[in-house]
């Protein structure tokens, strides 16, 4: 069947927003709870240009003390965590403050002036499925594209665009335990411990839920984060996800609304495309979620390492060394982590008692001690809480970066040779990119058990690895595009030794070239084919998403060209 797709220009943007008669006719189907959204740092600014709100001095003082605080980013519908994607990069039009000094008044005195940027002109503040519904039919009446929001933090600006209506998660906050779940429609005797949460609670709320009922939830790295979002529709993985799988592979339904209207339940048994689809095919593409049941894992024995040494080149080339010659057998072990390669690492293993755990490490033990000069700390016998609040550190919020990743395969560790290459490459990395990160978050132990459209390439890797790049709010547009030029190029190395393999959507090049393929690979058409069938007329539409309508289209005019060939 042919796919009808809406285009959106500017001009009827413009004037269908300029007109409040529609707007309130869509607060009073949605029974008031429309919202007319502002830039999260607007009560700071005495000017401002194509956006409400006003200067409150006293609100100021409150977005200063909480600017890089990610709860109150989560809570706050005109927020973002990566604050770029609050502005509009190609023209500047912003209303950020200092990240690295909120009190710098340099950021939002005269003559800086607020601009709506890239953040949402209204929201709907989701409770029922008939808001999303009502929503998705303004959205196709009036030519407005619709985006899908929670915790606002999606690393390609997914979540917002100028001009746009939101459908804010946020609220959907009911989390439900079952030790004997059944999704819609499967046999009765087929049941799962299973967690049921709206589609905006967080990881912090989770894993507190989790630790009450004495299960385990595994999360990503940032508590402020909506778990049932574009994290578990992208793919969703944890420190724990070499074991026990990413978040997709514990997923057991879907409450959602699809474009074409339908209140729909996606398991295994109901809507079994579309449950193939949200495991992995990315948000804010083929509905807005309203709630998600999760596999519950029961309590889980943790026993956690963290390393530390003085961050020289020849530690950090040792230290890469080592772990590159031992990532299999440490996969096989059951262990996962995250690695700096700049300082150090996190572990975590929940499936070997603390005896073979400690027994499995002494090795690394011994080189961070006796040959970096470093620390090395053994905790056996933690809770996923406990473990989390002790080795688990804060990641960056309420800045501008951006990052660019690739997946190595297991076939780069099976060599010396290989190894070395491998090394080499990621150590020449070091002296141009912040912050670079090794996840050692694969799924390679627990193996391929089906039904999820990642890429594939998940199951064979070992490393998940990521550069990154920071600004800050007086950063020139020319500066900002050629950050992400500079990150497209840095992980080319990468994408040269490792033609076979690709990249995870939610965490990657903004402008990846060959994103189709990188992110998907083999499902990319199938998913193509299931977007059409439930989002027919197209309304919803993001970067690098599937069945994407490209750079062209109106809504991106914010996002530069494409840095990359191949894009």
């Amino acid at each position: 069947m042919a796919s009808c797709k809406l285009t959106f220009s500017i001009v009827v943007l413009a004037t269908v927003v300029s007109s409040s008669p529609l707007w309130d006719t869509l607060n009073s189907s949605v029974h008031g709870r429309l919202i007319s959204v502002v830039p999260f740092g607007r009560p700071c600014f005495s000017l401002a240009n194509g956006t409400g709100g006003a200067f409150n001095p006293q609100r100021c003082s409150e977005v200063i003390a909480n600017y890089r605080d990610g709860a109150q980013r989560s809570d706050t519908v005109g927020a973002y965590i990566n604050t770029q994607w609050e502005t509009c990069q190609t023209t500047s039009g912003q209303c950020l403050l200092d990240s690295n000094n909120p009190n710098n008044s340099m950021a939002f005195t005269p003559p800086r002036t607020c601009d709506q940027g890239s953040v949402p002109e209204f929201a709907i503040d989701v409770r029922t499925a008939d808001d999303i519904t009502s929503g998705f039919s303004f959205a196709e009446s009036h030519g407005i594209p619709i985006v899908i929001k929670s915790s606002g933090h999606d690393y390609k600006g997914r979540s917002g665009g100028p001009g746009s209506l939101a459908l804010w998660m946020h609220n959907l906050q009911s989390v439900v335990y079952s030790a004997s779940f059944v999704p819609a429609g499967c046999p009765s005797n087929e049941t799962f411990s299973a967690v049921t949460h709206g589609a905006g609670v967080t990881f912090s709320k989770l894993i507190d839920f989790a630790d009450q009922h004495n299960i385990t939830i595994p999360t990503g790295g940032d508590l402020s984060i909506a778990a049932g979002g574009g994290y578990l529709q992208g793919g969703g993985h944890s420190i724990l996800s070499n074991t026990v799988g990413l978040a997709v592979d514990r997923a057991l339904q879907f409450e959602i609304v699809t474009p074409d209207g339908r209140h729909l339940l996606a398991n295994e048994c109901q809507n079994t495309d579309l449950f193939f689809a949200l495991r992995g095919g990315g948000g804010g593409t083929f509905g807005a979620v309203l709630a998600v049941s999760t596999l519950a894992l029961p309590r889980l024995s943790i026993n956690g390492i963290s390393i530390s040494f003085e961050p020289t080149r020849s530690n950090q080339v040792k230290f890469l060394q080592f772990i590159a010659n031992h990532s299999v057998a440490f996969s096989e072990n059951g262990w996962g982590g995250y690695i700096t390669p700049l300082t150090g690492a996190v572990f975590g293993n929940p499936i070997l008692d603390s005896t073979r755990a400690e027994r499995s490490l002494l090795d690394l033990r011994r080189l961070v001690v006796n040959d970096l000069g470093g620390n090395f700390t053994f905790v056996a016998n933690l809770t996923y809480k406990s473990f989390f609040t002790s080795f688990v550190g804060d990641v960056p919020i309420g800045t501008p970066f951006a990052g660019a990743s690739r997946l190595i395969p297991v076939d780069h560790f099976a060599t010396a040779s290989r190894r070395a290459k491998l090394v080499t490459v990621i150590t020449d990395m070091l002296d141009v990119v912040q912050l670079p990160i090794i996840f050692a978050t694969t799924p390679f132990f627990y193996g391929d058990r089906g039904g999820t459209s990642i890429n594939p390439v998940w199951r064979s890797s070992l490393w998940h690895v990521v550069i990154n790049a920071f600004w800050n709010f007086n950063t020139s547009v020319d500066s900002v595009k050629a950050n992400y030029a500079q990150l497209s190029s840095a992980i080319d190395p990468l994408r040269c030794i490792t033609p076979e393999s690709g990249a995870y959507s939610n965490e990657c090049d903004v402008y990846e070239p060959n994103f189709a393929n990188s992110f998907w690979g083999i499902h990319y058409n199938e998913l193509v084919r299931i977007k059409r069938k439930y989002d027919p007329r197209h309304l919803l539409d993001c970067w690098q998403c599937i069945d994407w309508l490209g750079k062209d289209d109106a809504r991106y005019r914010c996002y530069f060209d494409a840095p990359t060939p191949g894009f």
